[in-house]
């Protein structure tokens, strides 16, 4: 009888983490959003197309100049991913999260179907080692997906 309790409440506190980021029967609202492209005098620092692993990510990726050198700007094109909980954009110096090495662009809220994003990283303190972007769920440590920035 103690072991089926046991065994019971093991259950019961896994379920949890088993389900996370990867609970899939309600993908919950889908939004789809176009912002401003890229102006004519934007000089592009990195693109990539992302690699999904969760919420069925995909889409790609352009960092870029806007005119200004000192003006940088992160787009997301085609930009696809179910909701998710405490889901976060980063720009990160690996293709794995750790906070050490991440900079937080913006929380994703929603879910979104073939989406344009556009989010200003000026005061991101934002340097060449930072070649990812990384969409990570930090409640469930699970990484949706990433690109590498590329010229």
């Amino acid at each position: 009888m103690k072991n089926i309790l046991l065994l019971i409440l093991i259950v019961i506190m896994v379920s949890p983490v088993i389900s996370s980021c990867k609970k899939k029967e309600d993908p919950g609202p889908s939004t789809t959003v176009t912002s401003e492209p890229p102006s004519e005098d934007s000089d592009t620092i990195g693109e990539g197309n992302f690699t999904g692993y969760d919420h069925g990510l995909s889409g790609s990726a352009v960092l870029y100049e806007e005119g200004d050198p000192t003006v940088k700007k992160l787009r997301l094109y085609d930009f696809n991913m179910t909701a998710g909980p405490d889901v976060y954009v980063y720009l990160s110096k690996t293709s794995s999260y750790s906070a050490g090495n991440v900079l937080e662009i913006t929380r994703l809220t929603t879910g979104y179907t073939n989406s344009s994003l556009t989010y200003d990283v000026t005061n991101a303190n934002y340097n060449s080692d930072y070649k990812y972007v990384l969409v990570y769920c930090v409640q469930y440590s699970s990484l949706f997906g990433y690109t590498e920035l590329s010229r």
